[in-house]
């Protein structure tokens, strides 16, 4: 999950230096989407019980998709990324707690706690306390819909009870759909913006597909606040990113956030 937090970071850094996020978005889906296709043969047509479960999974990928794409145009990388990162954990937990019953413990609380106010604490270092509301919509609404699709994930992993069959077939499903989307708001310039930015799509794209399989993996097999608290270091990687390649300032709000994400991540482990 460390692994897969500097993954999601990266491919997060290459859409938001996109010139349209929402094309990137697209052409990695595609990327992502023909890989997955190569493995639908091998893996097992899904029964009828989860298609409701994979149809609903991607009308939530492609709300997530469209927020951060939102985000992204109404605020920096340091912005919107924290924000939404930031929601995610509490979010998760309290839907698989109502959803699926799955009760946090001690210090799992202890942690998804920590790691909140972390992100929240970077968040709003880099807004300097003044948070635009078109920016904090966007990116709170991109946090909930992943932990609504995180919840979801993890129930259609244990009722397809195969997690690479319940991946391939979601990502497949998820990179046309969204695709489809893309072109009816783009139009014809999805196909030129395609072409300019094809290295960075290809780049992208396979960072979050190896990225997006280590997280279902790792629902399929364990509590999803925790996981999705994990998969937060991602803004620890994110925060330096921005220091190396986009020259950003460390502030003590920062270096505290980091603190606290640290801490998080060895409550959850022990």
């Amino acid at each position: 999950m460390l692994a897969a937090g500097l993954l999601h970071a990266s491919w997060h850094s290459l859409v938001k230096s996109g010139q349209n996020q929402i094309t990137v978005l697209a052409g990695m889906g595609a990327v992502a989407g023909l890989c997955a296709c190569a493995a639908l043969p091998l893996v097992p047509t899904p029964p009828p019980a989860v298609w409701p479960v994979l149809l609903l999974s991607v009308t939530l990928h492609i709300g997530y998709k469209l927020c951060l794409a939102g985000a992204y145009m109404r605020g920096d990388f340091g912005q919107a990324f924290p924000i939404a990162r930031g929601m995610v954990p509490l979010f998760a937990t309290l839907i698989a707690f109502v959803s699926l019953g799955q009760m946090p413990s001690i210090t799992q609380c202890v942690g998804i706690a920590l790691v909140s106010s972390g992100l929240l604490l970077l968040a709003f270092d880099k807004l300097n306390g003044l948070a635009p509301w078109p920016l904090l919509t966007t990116a709170t609404a991109a946090g909930a819909a992943v932990a609504a699709y995180s919840t979801v994930d993890a129930y259609g992993t244990r009722l397809f009870g195969d997690w690479l069959g319940f991946t391939a077939w979601l990502i497949a499903l998820d990179s046309l759909t969204f695709f489809l989307v893309s072109w009816v708001l783009r139009g014809g310039n999805l196909w030129v913006e395609l072409h300019a930015t094809r290295w960075r799509i290809l780049v992208s794209g396979l960072l979050g597909l190896l990225s997006f399989c280590v997280f279902l993996w790792a629902l399929s097999r364990n509590a999803v606040g925790a996981v999705t608290t994990v998969r937060e270091t991602s803004v620890l990687f994110a925060m330096a990113i921005g220091v190396v390649l986009h020259h950003e300032a460390l502030s003590w709000r920062r270096i505290g956030g980091a603190v606290l994400i640290f801490a998080a991540i060895v409550v959850i482990a022990i």
